[in-house]
C-alpha cells in the first residue's frame, strides 16, 4: 500500500486558517494541507477516500449529511468550521441568515464529544487538552504495550469504552440540556469506530498515544504513518463501535430541566438513519426546484445508499436552528 506524503511546508495550522477552528479532527487534519477549511462534495470525499482509505460509499454519505445539515448544497460548499463570508446563505435564506458550518451545536456536531465540550457549558469547537488529558490517563491504564512505543500505548477498544463512558457522566453531570438521543449517541460512540480504523497506522494497525497526539492535538500526519490496507466501510467502523459500547452501555435520552437523565424508548436497526435524513435535515429542503431540487436528492440518495435496507426518509427537521 503506497504511503501518503505531505510534506512538512504544504501544512498549515489550523489556527491560522481564515474559517477558524475545526470540529472533526480528520477533517481538520485533511483541510490543513493546502485547503482553505472550505470546500466542494467532491474534494471532501476525495479527502477522505485517498487520505485515509475511507469506503465510498461512507465518505459520501457523510459529507452528504454534513451539506445538508450545514452546508450550502446549492454553491456545493461546506465550512468545517464556522460561518464564513465565503459561503453565502440558501436562496431566500431559507434555512436562516447563514450556513453555519459543521462546528455549530446541534445537526451535525453534539454533546459528549471527545475531545469539545457540549455547548451549554463550554467550548464545543475548539480543540479541549483537559479531555484529551483524561482520554490519556485511562489509555495509561488499560492500553496495549508496544515494543516501539512503549507500556500501556497503544489505544484499544477498552480505553475508549471507558473514556466514553466517563465524558457521558461528565455531561450528564454538569449540562442539564443534555440531549444524547439515538442519533447523536450512536454518531458519538462513532468517533470510536473511526478513531480506531482510520487513525491507527496501517503498517500494523495499531494507534499509538504518539499518533493519536499528532492527528487529535496537532492536526498533522505523524512520521511514517500509512492508511489502511483496505477500504474502511460503515460495517467495519460499526463492528469496533458495538465493541467499545457494549463493554460500557449508556441507554439513549436527555437531561430533564432538573438534571434528570430521562431515556428514549426502544430503537431499531433504521433509528440513526431516520436521525440523520429525517430528524436533522431541515424540511424546507423538500420543496426546493431546479439545481438545489437536485442536489438535495443526490445528498438524500447517497445517506439512503448507506442504510438500503431502510425506507427513504423524507426531511422533517426545523429550518434555522
Amino acid at each position: 500500500m503506497p504511503r501518503i506524503e505531505h510534506p512538512r511546508e504544504s501544512w498549515v495550522s489550523p489556527t491560522k486558517v481564515s474559517e477558524g477552528p475545526r470540529s472533526c479532527p480528520k477533517l481538520s487534519l485533511k483541510l490543513c494541507m493546502n485547503y482553505s477549511g472550505v470546500a466542494s462534495f467532491e474534494q471532501i470525499v476525495n479527502a477522505t477516500t485517498h487520505g485515509f482509505n475511507m469506503d465510498y460509499d461512507l465518505a459520501s454519505g457523510l459529507t452528504a449529511f454534513g451539506f445538508l445539515s450545514r452546508g450550502n448544497p446549492y454553491i456545493n460548499k461546506l465550512s468545517i468550521g464556522l460561518d464564513t463570508p465565503l459561503i453565502p446563505p440558501l436562496p431566500g435564506k431559507i434555512d436562516g441568515p447563514k450556513t453555519r458550518g459543521l462546528g455549530a451545536h446541534g445537526r451535525f456536531e453534539g454533546d459528549v464529544s471527545m475531545t469539545r465540550q457540549d455547548a451549554a457549558i463550554g467550548d464545543n469547537v475548539n480543540f479541549q487538552p483537559e479531555l484529551f488529558a483524561e482520554l490519556l490517563d485511562i489509555i495509561s491504564q488499560v492500553g496495549n504495550d508496544s515494543t516501539v512505543t512503549g507500556p500501556k500505548s497503544i489505544v484499544n477498544e477498552e480505553s475508549l469504552s471507558l473514556f466514553k463512558l466517563k465524558r457521558f457522566q461528565e455531561s450528564q453531570a454538569s449540562n442539564v440540556e443534555l440531549q444524547y438521543h439515538i442519533g447523536r449517541l450512536l454518531l458519538s460512540y462513532g468517533e470510536t469506530g473511526f478513531t480506531l480504523n482510520f487513525f491507527a497506522n496501517g503498517t500494523d494497525g495499531t494507534l499509538s498515544v504518539p499518533t493519536l497526539t499528532s492527528i487529535f492535538r496537532d492536526q498533522r500526519f505523524p512520521a511514517n504513518w500509512h492508511r489502511r490496507s483496505s477500504p474502511g466501510t460503515i460495517d467495519i467502523i460499526g463492528v469496533s463501535t458495538t465493541a467499545v459500547f457494549q463493554a460500557n452501555p449508556v441507554p439513549p435520552g436527555a437531561n430533564a430541566p432538573n438534571g434528570t437523565y430521562i431515556t428514549d424508548g426502544a430503537s431499531n436497526d433504521c433509528s440513526l438513519y431516520t436521525n440523520l435524513a429525517q430528524d436533522n435535515v431541515p424540511a424546507i429542503l423538500v420543496n426546493t426546484t431546479g439545481v438545489l431540487k437536485n442536489n438535495v436528492d443526490f445528498l438524500l440518495n447517497a445517506i439512503h445508499n448507506l442504510f438500503p435496507e431502510c425506507p427513504p426518509a423524507v426531511p422533517q427537521g426545523a429550518a434555522n436552528v
